[in-house]
């Protein structure tokens, strides 16, 4: 767990290199001076947020209104105490404060009714372990991306019959609806049984009750639960390469910018490491 720890920092810290870089030359993301310097163009955003209505409201209400999918551990899930809780949550929380937001109000929504939610002004903002994905941004817009993933393969432990993609031919494997696993095996491996179901949970629970072969879903997920299922593993090779990101309306270019800002400075003063240590291991 440690070297996956590791590794997803050691990506994410990638990631936000690439995005500090687009709008401050070279400099690397560990040096957060450059902000102040920047280029005119990363001023636009705060320039442009009092136009944004999202932003409006929040400046009117401190209250940042969100959906997700509470269902998919560590990212996000309800707690003993019916709480929201989990990696996303946290984060969000943290980013929510840079917007100025004191509250997050977090709207409990199925996977696949996330995106039409945004669009019905359900909530302000998604964040939800969701890819950021061609077909998606022909709808919405994402924010910068916050996290790595990738589509992994998991099977019983005792399982050898399944060590890659190709095994999975005429085999039946759990994805859940609406997600890019049910439309990546839909469109490169129609002779995969897709077993659809409308929970994360419930293709774990297929899983263990021996109803399909493997499961295929996000990397970091994944390999959380089998963490805590000694009964499952995860396959080494991912599938895909993967990023996370915040679903936002087209319309409020405004908020997706205030957004991009607000995750370079908790990336920079430190919250992110904190958050991924709490959630993917501190050992």
């Amino acid at each position: 767990m440690k070297m996956f720890q590791k590794g997803l920092l050691s990506v994410f810290s990638l990631l936000m290199t690439g995005i500090l870089a687009a709008g401050c030359g070279s400099q690397p993301a560990a040096q957060p001076q450059p902000d102040a310097s920047a280029p005119a163009k990363q001023e636009a955003p705060a320039a442009a947020a009092p136009d944004d209505e999202v932003l409006k409201k929040i400046k009117e209400t401190k209250t940042l209104v969100v959906g997700t999918d509470a269902t998919f551990q560590p990212f996000e899930f309800k707690n003993a105490k019916s709480e929201f809780d989990g990696f996303d949550i946290d984060l969000v929380r943290a980013v929510a404060k840079e917007l100025g937001a004191d509250k997050v109000e977090f709207v409990d929504t199925e996977f696949k009714g996330l995106i039409p939610g945004l669009q019905g002004k359900k909530f302000d903002m998604i964040a939800s372990a969701m890819y950021i994905t061609d077909e998606r941004k022909k709808t919405i817009d994402f924010s910068d991306p916050y996290f790595p993933g990738g589509l992994s393969i998991m099977v019983k432990k005792d399982n050898n019959a399944i060590a890659g993609v190709d095994d999975l031919k005429g085999k039946k494997v759990a994805v859940q609806i609406g997600t890019k696993s049910a439309k990546f095996l839909k469109e490169k491996y129609p002779d995969v049984q897709l077993v659809e179901v409308e929970k994360n949970v419930e293709m774990f629970l297929e899983l263990d009750s021996g109803r399909v072969d493997a499961v295929v879903t996000g990397l970091p997920a994944a390999k959380v639960y089998a963490k805590q299922n000694d009964k499952v593993k995860v396959l080494d090779k991912t599938l895909t390469q993967e990023e996370y990101g915040y679903g936002i309306r087209k319309e409020n270019a405004g908020l997706r910018d205030a957004v991009n800002e607000a995750l370079k400075k908790v990336n920079a003063n430190g919250q992110y490491k904190e958050t991924v240590l709490k959630w993917f291991g501190n050992e």
